[in-house]
């Protein structure tokens, strides 16, 4: 299928979306990390926390705000990489806890694998825009 101004997924304006909530992610990561050691006080540590929670919580919304603005194709090339992406870090989490659990891989921080999750995700979504032009 060939779209008249190019694929949706491709369009500057989506692209610039992405890129925005991966760096509003990216922003929540480094205050959380920045937060132990900024010299805050324990209260101030206490409402950093709350106040990086809520906003992190608000991505369930926001990202579902988002897509249903998207049109039936677009949605469907989504559903199709959120579907395989979950395959892939099924198997994925499951070496990895395998390993873990067998101290062949050390513990590591969750935003690794959020940085996982969003690299296979990504993958997955331009393969099923791919399979549309």
């Amino acid at each position: 299928m060939h779209h008249e101004h190019g694929p949706a997924a491709t369009h500057p304006v989506y692209i610039f979306k992405v890129l925005a909530g991966l760096l509003a992610m990216g922003l929540l990561g480094l205050c959380a990390v920045w937060l132990p050691v900024s010299g805050a006080t324990p209260a101030q540590q206490s409402a950093g926390v709350a106040v990086l929670v809520v906003l992190a919580l608000t991505l369930v919304p926001a990202i579902q705000w988002v897509v249903s603005r998207r049109d039936e194709l677009q949605r469907l090339q989504h559903q199709q990489a959120s579907a395989g992406t979950i395959t892939v870090l099924a198997s994925a989490f499951t070496v990895v806890g395998i390993l873990q659990a067998n101290q062949w891989l050390p513990l590591f921080n969750q935003f690794w694998t959020l940085g996982l999750l969003l690299a296979v995700w990504g993958m997955r979504l331009m393969w099923a825009d791919r399979r549309f032009r």
